[in-house]
C-alpha cells in the first residue's frame, strides 16, 4: 500500500532534540546516525545507532530512530521491535506509536496498528494524519461504525479538510451507498477542487454508473495532477473501452505498465484488448506474464490457449486447455475447445473423447449447457471472481473505486544493493574475537551447524544457530544463517526476526533478503486475520 510523504520535514525536525549526556562521543554518534539517517543512508545509521544503544541502553530516541531506519529498508518487524523498546524507556512520545502503526499497517496487522493510533492520537490530537490513519484501519477491519465515528471527529475537527470527506465516502462505497458517497466526494471538491483522490472517487463513481465521458473527464484531470497513477489510467482505460475507443485505452495500459510493470489488471486487460484487435502475439505475451507470477490464474490460462489455438500452436493450446479442465471439470467449452485443437493435429480419438463427454453432460442437464461464445460488452468482473466464463471480461480491482491511501512523514528511498542469500562464516577477526570468548562453545556449536546446512540437514543447521546464539546472543552470523534456513523452510516470520537482528548486529545485506521478502510474510499476515 501507498504511504504518502506529506510532512516529511517532522521527522527531521525531530532531529533538534539534544541528547545531554555526559559522554560527548555518545552526542557525537547520535547526530553522526542522524546525519546518516536524514540523507538516506540507513545502514550506516544503524550502526552508529547500535553505538549509542551499547553505551547508553536507557535511551529511547536511538531505538526510535533506528527504528526509523529499519522501516525505510522495509524491515517492519524490526522496525516495530525497536519502536517497542523505545516506548518502553519513554512511553509518552507519540512517534514512536506512530512509527510503529505504520510498520504493523504494512504487514497488515491491522488491529495492532489501531491500537497504536488510538493512543498516538490521545498523546497527539491536532495530527491529523494520526485520524486518517485510524478510519482506513478500522475499514480494513470492516469495522465500519467505528471508522464512520473517527471520520466524523476528523470532519468536526477539519471542517475544510477535503481528504474527511474522501474517507466518509469511502465507508459509505463499502455499505454501497453510492449516492451519500458521492454527495461526500462533492464536499470534498467543494473544498478543495484539485483533490486528487476526490477527483478520482467522482471518477469511480460515475464509471459504476456507466457514465464514461464523465468519468474520463475526471479521470484526466486527477492524472494532470498525478500523472503516475495506474489506478487511474487503468480504470481510464476501461472507460475508453466500454466507448469502444480501443487506441485511446491501449495506450492508457501501456503507460499504467511503464509505471507499474507488474500490475497483474493492466496486463490482463491488455492482453484482452490485444486479443480483441487481432495482436494474438502480443496478447499471448501479456497472459505469459501473468502466468509467470500466478502460473494458477486459470481464466489467464484459458485465454492464452484460445490464443494459441488461434496461431496454430495447437499442442500448446491442448496443453493449456487441460490444465484448466483438471482444475475444472465441469467447464464444458474447455472441453469442446480442446476436441477442435485435437482434430487439427489428427487426435481424432481424443477429439471424439472430448466431444462424447460434452453431449453426456447437455444430456445430463435436460436443459443443456449454455457456453460463451464471445465476449460480453460492458461487463466486467471482478479480480478475484473465479467463474470461468467470465475468462474473456475485463478485470477490475476488489479494493473499490477509491483507494486506500495512508498518510506518513517516514518515508524515504530504499537502498537495494543486489546481495546473494548465501550462508555466511564470520570474518578472520570475528572469527578469533569469539574464539576468544567461547574458544569450547560458540565457534564448535556454529562449525557443526555450518556443516549440517551444507550437507541440507536443515532442521539440525537450525537447531545448532540456536545453541550458538543462547551462548552468545551478539553472534550475527548466527542469526543470519538461521533466517536463511528459517526462510527455506517457508519459517517467513521468524526468518525476517533472525535477519532483522542480523542487520542491526551488522550484517547489512539482511536488509536486501528482508525486503524481497516482505510480501510473503504480508501475505502469511493476511491470511492470518482472515483466519
Amino acid at each position: 500500500m501507498q504511504l504518502r510523504r506529506r510532512f516529511i520535514s517532522l521527522v527531521f525536525s525531530l532531529f533538534a532534540i539534544v541528547v545531554c549526556h555526559a559522554q560527548i562521543n555518545t552526542d557525537r554518534m547520535m547526530n553522526i546516525a542522524r546525519n546518516a539517517l536524514y540523507y538516506d543512508d540507513y545502514v550506516l545509521s544503524i550502526s552508529y545507532f547500535n553505538i549509542v544503544i551499547n553505551y547508553k541502553p536507557h535511551l529511547y530516541e536511538p531505538y526510535f530512530y533506528r527504528g526509523v531506519a529499519k522501516f525505510y529498508l522495509d524491515d517492519y518487524s524490526g522496525a516495530i521491535i525497536d519502536c517497542s523498546e523505545a516506548i518502553k524507556r519513554n512511553p509518552y512520545f507519540p512517534n514512536s506509536y506512530e512509527l510503529r502503526g505504520l510498520a504493523h499497517i504494512n504487514l497488515r496487522q491491522y488491529a495492532d496498528a489501531i491500537t497504536d493510533y488510538e493512543k498516538a492520537t490521545e498523546m497527539s490530537p491536532e495530527n491529523r494524519s494520526l485520524w486518517h490513519n485510524l478510519v482506513l484501519c478500522n475499514i480494513e477491519l470492516d469495522s465500519l461504525a467505528r471508522a464512520d465515528s473517527v471520520v466524523n471527529t476528523i470532519i468536526q475537527k477539519w471542517p475544510h479538510y477535503a481528504d474527511g470527506y474522501n474517507l466518509k465516502a469511502q465507508i459509505l462505497l463499502q455499505q454501497k451507498d453510492t449516492t451519500a458517497a458521492e454527495t461526500c466526494v462533492d464536499q470534498a471538491l467543494a473544498a478543495d477542487p484539485n483533490n486528487v483522490n476526490a477527483l478520482s472517487a467522482k471518477a469511480g463513481i460515475l464509471m459504476s454508473h456507466e457514465q464514461y465521458e464523465d468519468a474520463i473527464k475526471y479521470f484526466t484531470e486527477s492524472l494532470r495532477l498525478q500523472p503516475k497513477s495506474a489506478g487511474n489510467l487503468i480504470n481510464r482505460a476501461l472507460c475508453n473501452y466500454h466507448l469502444d475507443k480501443y487506441r485511446d485505452a491501449m495506450k492508457d495500459y501501456d503507460l499504467a505498465l511503464d509505471i507499474e510493470p507488474r500490475n497483474f489488471v493492466g496486463h490482463y486487460n491488455r492482453g484482452l484488448l490485444r486479443a480483441n484487435v487481432g495482436e494474438d502475439n502480443l496478447a499471448i505475451e501479456d497472459f505469459n506474464f501473468i502466468l509467470s507470477i500466478d502460473p494458477d490464474d486459470m481464466m489467464a490460462t484459458f485465454n492464452r490457449a484460445t490464443l494459441l489455438d488461434n496461431i496454430g500452436d495447437y499442442r500448446g493450446a491442448i496443453r493449456d486447455y487441460t490444465t484448466v479442465i483438471k482444475e475444472y471439470p465441469k467447464f464444458l467449452y474447455g472441453y469442446e475447445r480442446r476436441a477442435a485443437a485435437r482434430r487439427k493435429i489428427g487426435d481424432i480419438a481424443g477429439a471424439t473423447r472430448d466431444e462424447e463427454h460434452v453431449l453426456k453432460e447437455q444430456i445430463a442437464h435436460r436443459y443443456g449447457y449454455s457456453t460463451p461464445t464471445s465476449r460480453q460488452k460492458n461487463k466486467t468482473r471482478k479480480k478475484s471472481e473465479i467463474d470461468l466464463n467470465d475468462y474473456q471480461k475485463l478485470v477490475e480491482e476488489d479494493d473499490g473505486i477509491q483507494e486506500k491511501v495512508y498518510e506518513s512523514e517516514y518515508r524515504g528511498r530504499v537502498q537495494n544493493r543486489e546481495q546473494e542469500a548465501t550462508l555466511i562464516m564470520p570474518s578472520e577477526h570475528i572469527y578469533n574475537i569469539y574464539k576468544e570468548l567461547s574458544p569450547d562453545k560458540a565457534l564448535v556449536y556454529f562449525e557443526k551447524a555450518y556443516a549440517d546446512a551444507q550437507a541440507g540437514n536443515v532442521s539440525d543447521a537450525i537447531e545448532g544457530f540456536t545453541k550458538v546464539i543462547e551462548i552468545n546472543d551478539r553472534f550475527a552470523e548466527a542469526y543470519y544463517n538461521r533466517g536463511i534456513l528459517r526462510l527455506l523452510i517457508d519459517d517467513t516470520f521468524v526468518a525476517i526476526h533472525d535477519l532483522s537482528k542480523a542487520g542491526e548486529l551488522g550484517i547489512y545485506q539482511s536488509y536486501n533478503i528482508i525486503k524481497k521478502n516482505q510480501n510473503i510474510k504480508k501475505k502469511q499476515s493476511a491470511e492470518k486475520i482472515d483466519k
